[in-house]
């Protein structure tokens, strides 16, 4: 049996760093690195690759981002979310178009939290707010009163393992998929240029 309880009885939930000027990267000289929403997929993937060097305005120590935060994005149609893995060698922060969820893990598991919000029962409450109406965005107090299922952290363990071991696949046959394009690519445009010089 699971329970059901609010999010914002099981974590911490709180919007990112506000940026009042444009978005600039600083390159070699940013302080911190930054989380936008395009670098949360619609499936929940978190790409930390190419990330933004930034150097924030103001003190930005109480927005840095740790391992097992999550971070949901704020505007739809897709309200995916993506957790964060490891370290990157400076802080990492993101903008308040992103909320911040920080579990308390007495009570439920980052990765169960990550595959839920991202899983057909989590997308329903969003898609309930939707319901005759063209919202694009929610707020902080929206994301804390989802409603969650709350099996006991056993369930949890094996249901965030699960969803951890199924996201590191995807990065590979992304991979896969990205490098067979090129390799395909390239032999279709050899062919298409031999054929060119066969006719002349």
């Amino acid at each position: 049996m699971h329970k059901i309880v609010t999010l914002e009885s099981v974590a911490e939930i709180r919007l990112g760093m506000p940026f009042k000027s444009a978005i600039q990267d600083a390159g070699e000289q940013g302080s911190c690195y930054l989380i936008q929403t395009k670098d949360i997929g619609l499936d929940g993937s978190l790409d930390l690759d190419a990330l933004t060097s930034v150097i924030p305005e103001g003190n930005p120590e109480k927005h840095y981002l740790f391992p097992n935060d999550i971070l949901l994005r704020l505007r739809g149609p897709v309200f995916s979310a993506g957790i964060i893995e490891g370290n990157l060698g400076k802080p990492i922060i993101t903008s308040n178009q992103l909320a911040v969820i920080r579990c308390n893990e007495n009570l439920i598991l980052p990765h169960y939290l990550h595959w839920y919000i991202n899983s057909t029962s989590g997308s329903k409450y969003f898609r309930s707010l939707s319901e005759g109406t063209s919202i694009s965005k929610v707020n902080s107090k929206t994301v804390s009163k989802m409603t969650v299922k709350l099996p006991n952290l056993g369930v949890q363990e094996k249901i965030g393992s699960i969803n951890r071991n199924w996201n590191k696949q995807k990065i590979v046959y992304n991979s896969l998929i990205q490098n067979g394009d090129v390799l395909f690519d390239g032999i279709c445009e050899s062919i298409i240029n031999s054929e060119g010089l066969e006719n002349e």
